[in-house]
Parts: C-alpha cells; structure tokens; sequence
C-alpha cells in the first residue's frame, strides 16, 4: 500500500510540472525553426540536434543556469512566466512570432568579453551561447 501512495504522489507531482516542461519544449523547437530548419549547413542542424536544451543551457548543470545566449534570452524576457505553457497552447502561432521577434533582436549581442555577435556565430555555425559545456 506504501508503493501504491508513492508512486501516486509521484505520478501527481509529475503531472503538475509537466505544463512547465511543454513552455520549454516549445522555446526549443521555436528556436530550431528560426535557425537550424532554415539554415543550409548541415553541420549545424547536426550541432544544434546534438546540443538540444543547451543551445541556452549547459551540459550537466541544473537547467536554473544558463549559457550567455540562454542569459540573454532570459533577460529579453523569453521566460516560463511570460510564456506559460497555457499561452502556448492558445495561440502557438502568435506565441511563435513574439518570441521569435524577441530572438531576432539577440543576434546583435555579444556575450561579454565576446569578439561575435549571437548571430555572427549562428551564420558560422556555432552555437550561440558556446559549446554544450557553455564555453
């Protein structure tokens, strides 16, 4: 009976952050449409598929810390608040151009002590933010 009450409580609690999870689900494949699906370097759609969640996010750290990039899109106001998964799902398309707008006007930033742009890196085809590790 103990098993029973556990696994319930656990199946509870995944469901109730599992809203969350689909808001980042959607920032990531938002971003892999504006960047990797129109890009013709196939090198980097390879990258960006391998990298996934740490296109803004680093490797082996709790998803809290980001990359510069992911930083920066925090800070542009792409965040779980802004775009509650609820929002999503109402109106994707909508949802989809504003922050794909927000994206857009990133790719003139640096990351701080930075030579290139987010978007001079993504046009080489690098990862915006750095390496998976954030580097």
């Amino acid at each position: 009976m103990k098993k029973f009450v556990i696994y319930t409580a656990v199946a509870l609690i995944a469901t109730a952050v599992s809203p969350s999870a689909f808001a980042i689900k959607e920032f990531g494949e938002t971003w892999t449409k504006i960047y990797a699906e129109k890009s013709t370097n196939e090198e980097f759609k390879k990258l960006v598929a391998e990298a996934k969640c740490n296109v803004c996010h680093i490797d082996g750290e709790n998803k809290k810390k980001h990359n510069p990039y992911g930083d920066a899109v925090e800070a542009a106001g792409i965040t779980k608040k802004n775009f509650p998964a609820p929002k999503f799902k109402q109106n994707p398309d909508e949802v989809r151009k504003e922050v794909e707008k927000i994206l857009k006007t990133l790719e003139d930033k640096k990351a701080e002590g930075q030579s290139k742009t987010f978007g001079e890196r993504i046009k080489e085809g690098l990862l915006p933010g750095g390496d998976v590790k954030g580097k």
